[in-house]
């Protein structure tokens, strides 16, 4: 980055600290300038400042951290650092999980402040640069600009060298995998197998065989040795997704295994060592879980020694349209089609929803979206009934849909499934495209069954009892309705 484009924009009210910080970054060669009120700063943005900002958290008309979330809004190319004059963990742990580059103590200016912006500069792209990178970061399949997930990365470059366990929280869909399979393929054992389990998907009975192996005649069907996950995990990476659903007695030999680093097959005597790097995964709050008994607070500390929270799409809406592009370009080349061009309206009405399912429910819309399409424009017609009914609910209601966090605090609101309640198109999109879509698309009574099902599930963070109490069906007719959807 050229000198010239140095810029650092100081937002303080305090003319003592703005000449102190103005003549320490002078010296260092940047280009300063400082206004004193939030509102100020928000319009300097708004007028296309590119560069640093000092922002104070306490200003004469607004919360810093309400200037942070307009700017956010405004543009990502604007790295903010939070200036405080008294110390607060809380704000600084909230400031930077939502995305601020770092947060500093003002008696720490004098020591900090020149490094702290320069290292801004230094992970500041240039618009060419984002540009020509198609979004696309380190981590293999994720694409954003977000500075939510900026800050994700620069969290992450801290444990990618290491042997430490990981504990990747967030909610369903949000990409949790990708950012196991990240760590590991940046990691000191990418050279290793990557193993995943998980937790939720294989019955509590099997799930201990599946963990630690068995020996022949260990059980009634055991006709040989298998290896368990982490056997095959041995030099390299084992995952643990779902980490949240693992039984109690579970828990326990799992703990046992991360602490004595050796573990046997069942029916076996041998005993193993447990050469693994273990990342783990939750949608869950696991401090409540905890608290309610219901997970180890032992695991929880030795699973949770670097943790990293991954944040909603809902909180990163600016890569809804490059997320869509993405995977029109990824599915197109997939189905072996033409990559078509997706229409302006369509694309504002997939940027203005919530998307309760995440990154993964994006993905879904889009596939089912270019496999319809007719042309060579992608529309708002090629769009999935049950979706458009669900911006149509939520349009009507003037509420973005989304669902409890699990494990992101202060993050719920109400089921994912209310998104398939029936709604008039009307309010989302044009009478003709309406009846087009509601003619080529309308649901069979199984199709609904389906949807409401799926949505429940998303509700429930995939929890199959929660969601069976959702439905007001037991679990066993979960069960047998799961398996005739396939």
């Amino acid at each position: 980055m050229a000198n010239s484009e140095r810029r650092v924009l100081l937002v303080d009210d305090d003319p003592l600290v703005c000449a102190l910080m103005e003549e320490l970054l002078v010296g260092e060669g940047f280009e300063v300038e400082t206004v004193v009120t939030g509102q100020a700063a928000i319009d300097r943005v708004s007028d296309g400042f590119r560069g640093v900002m000092v922002l104070d958290v306490l200003l004469p008309d607004l919360d810093g951290t309400a200037v942070f979330e307009a700017v956010k809004d405004l543009s990502s190319d604007v790295p903010v650092v939070f200036l405080t004059g008294y110390g607060s963990t809380d704000l600084a742990l909230s400031t930077i999980q939502s995305g601020a580059f770092d947060f500093m103590d003002k008696a720490h200016v004098a020591d900090r402040l020149a490094e702290v912006v320069g290292t801004a500069f230094d992970s500041l792209m240039t618009r060419d640069e984002l540009a020509g990178a198609s979004a696309e970061v380190p981590f293999e399949g994720i694409v954003t600009r977000s500075p939510q997930m900026r800050a994700v990365f620069r969290s992450l470059d801290n444990a990618l060298d290491s042997k430490v366990t990981v504990l990747i929280r967030g909610e369903s869909g949000t990409g949790k995998e990708l950012i196991a399979t990240g760590i590991h393929a940046h990691g000191p054992r990418r050279d290793g197998p990557f193993v995943t389990v998980n937790c939720a998907s294989i019955p509590e009975s099997l799930l201990e065989a599946e963990l630690f192996g068995y020996e022949r005649g260990a059980f009634t069907g055991a006709h040989g040795r298998k290896l368990g996950r982490f056997e095959m995990a041995h030099r390299g990476t084992l995952f643990l997704d779902e980490i949240g659903e693992l039984q109690p007695a579970l828990q326990a030999k799992l703990l046992r295994v991360i602490q004595e680093r050796s573990f046997q097959r069942l029916g076996g005597l041998q005993t193993l060592q447990a050469d693994v790097r273990i990342l783990s995964a939750t949608n869950r709050n696991l401090e409540e879980e905890v608290a309610a008994g219901r997970f180890r607070e032992d695991l929880y500390y030795r699973l949770a020694v670097f943790t990293v929270h991954l944040p909603p799409l809902r909180e990163r809406s600016g890569d809804v349209p490059l997320l869509v592009n993405h995977f029109v370009a990824e599915v197109a080349r997939r189905e072996a089609r033409p990559v078509p061009r997706v229409d302006a309206r369509a694309m504002e009405l997939l940027a203005s929803y919530g998307w309760p399912g995440n990154v993964r429910e994006l993905e879904n819309v889009i596939s089912f979206a270019v496999v319809s399409a007719k042309g060579s424009v992608l529309t708002i017609a090629d769009l999935p009934a049950h979706f458009l009914r669900a911006v149509a609910l939520v349009r009507g209601s003037g509420e973005a849909p989304h669902r409890d966090g699990g494990g992101l605090a202060g993050r719920g609101g109400p089921p994912g499934g209310a998104a398939y309640a029936h709604a008039s198109l009307a309010a989302a999109v044009p009478a003709r495209a309406a009846s087009a879509v509601e003619l080529r698309h309308f649901p069979t009574l199984a199709e609904v069954e389906t949807q409401h099902i799926l949505a429940a599930l998303a509700a429930a963070g995939q929890n199959k009892s929660r969601a069976a109490a959702l439905l007001g069906i037991s679990r066993t007719t979960l069960y047998r309705k799961l398996e005739e959807m396939g």
